[in-house]
């Protein structure tokens, strides 16, 4: 526990430094990143996210640290900062991603305004989740400039391409594979009411149905003898699995959640009104729950479309596991102890549903925090913003978490 000297250390850097925070961080919800692409198409040298990493990279080296960037490429760089004890065998990551959801429709200018109102931060990524980036920047410069000497070692890593799946190898994967794996982390996602302690798993796939092409006209198509249509054939498919369940075994950590199959939820087939189509695509999305996996749903998959006696392959798109921590992990009861000392009330343990690069540090064996920072509203979708007060505590809880971690 911190003794009342340094919290009130911690708590006055924090409040000297918040219109400069406030200042840092409508200036990197101005800087665009938003990152329209999947797993399998995300691009090497488009610079989705440089112009916030630079952003990050000239602040952190202002306020003295060493920042360095980490990545497959120059344009797709990880910002990572090592700081305290580089040597010390304790270690916990701060991990966040700079890229955003792409804006909706046509709105593609007044999303970025980075402008207050009424006490909120306004535009696209102020709470998903720049808003966290600049706690963790701030919460480190408080801890720098109140003089806490850390006997472990702090790692900020500011990540790339999170938002196309959580499955990315260019980002928290990359430094993962390059060695820098701490002993606990925490991924800031918005929200305090509860710290997260785990998160539901994705699958992702497309299923290819194919059929005969032959032009409307012809007789072969009139008599039966030439053609088969991959839409109906789809239609055949997607009647078939509606009623799919999944089995699962109730979680702790989930209560009350079960697996979701959503299909489909996109559908593309035919190239004109007069040809039959000979082959359509449909997409799902299923929601997983411990223990589920990508090879159980493609069983389940299979065993209800073998009896239509048609042509198809399952592509998949994407696997991100469910997985959850113990409540009791050192990092989880840290962050619960700071957080009831700085909001007065201890967040609840509670799992997640939307995905992040988490999974990757649990399976190295990572205790890691799925979510736990700022307040607000308006995340993937318009209006997004978040609540400045609460983002001047959930630095300091940042702060203190961390001082007291690597005391």
């Amino acid at each position: 526990m911190l003794n009342k000297a340094a919290q009130k250390s911690i708590a006055h850097a924090v409040s000297a430094n918040f219109s400069s925070q406030v200042e840092f961080l409508s200036g990197i919800v101005r800087a665009k990143s938003p990152n329209p692409y999947t797993p399998q198409d995300s691009p090497l040298d488009e610079p989705v996210e440089k112009e916030v990493a630079d952003l990050i990279f000239e602040k952190l080296s202002e306020y003295g640290f060493s920042p360095r960037y980490i990545g497959p490429s120059k344009n797709r760089a990880n910002v990572v900062v090592e700081w305290g004890n580089k040597r010390a065998r304790n270690s916990l990551m701060l991990n966040g991603h700079m890229d955003t959801i792409p804006p909706e429709g046509n709105d593609v200018i007044s999303p970025y305004s980075g402008s207050v109102r009424s006490g909120k931060l306004h535009g696209l990524g102020s709470l998903d989740m720049k808003g966290t980036l600049s706690c963790y920047l701030y919460a480190a410069k408080a801890l720098k400039d109140a003089g806490i000497k850390l006997a472990g070692k702090l790692i900020l890593a500011f990540v790339v391409d999170e938002e196309s799946g959580s499955c990315s190898a260019y980002g928290t994967q990359y430094l993962l594979e390059k060695g820098i794996v701490p002993r606990a982390c925490i991924i800031g996602e918005h929200g305090s009411k509860y710290v997260r302690t785990g998160q539901r798993g994705v699958y992702r796939f497309k299923l290819v149905v194919k059929g005969e092409s032959v032009h409307t006209g012809v007789s072969a198509w009139e008599n039966g003898e030439k053609g088969r249509n991959a839409i109906a054939d789809m239609a055949r498919a997607i009647n078939a699995l509606q009623d799919l369940e999944i089995p699962y075994k109730a979680s702790r950590t989930f209560p009350g959640r079960r697996p979701v199959f959503t299909f489909p939820t996109k559908v593309v087939g035919g190239s004109a009104m007069n040809v039959v189509p000979d082959q359509c695509t449909a997409y799902g999305d299923v929601r997983l729950m411990p223990g589920n996996s990508d090879s159980q749903v493609k069983l389940l998959i299979v065993e209800k479309l073998q009896k239509l006696s048609i042509d198809y392959e399952i592509v998949d798109m994407m696997f991100v596991p469910a997985v959850e921590i113990d409540t009791k992990e050192p990092i989880v009861e840290f962050l619960q102890k700071e957080a009831k000392e700085v909001l007065g009330y201890v967040p609840e343990t509670k799992g997640s549903g939307p995905g992040t690069d988490g999974w990757m540090l649990i399976k190295r064996d990572v205790p890691t925090v799925f979510g736990f920072g700022p307040d607000g509203s308006g995340e993937h979708g318009r209006g997004e913003w978040v609540e400045l007060s609460s983002l001047e505590k959930i630095t300091e809880i940042y702060a203190r978490t961390i001082a007291s971690f690597l005391a």
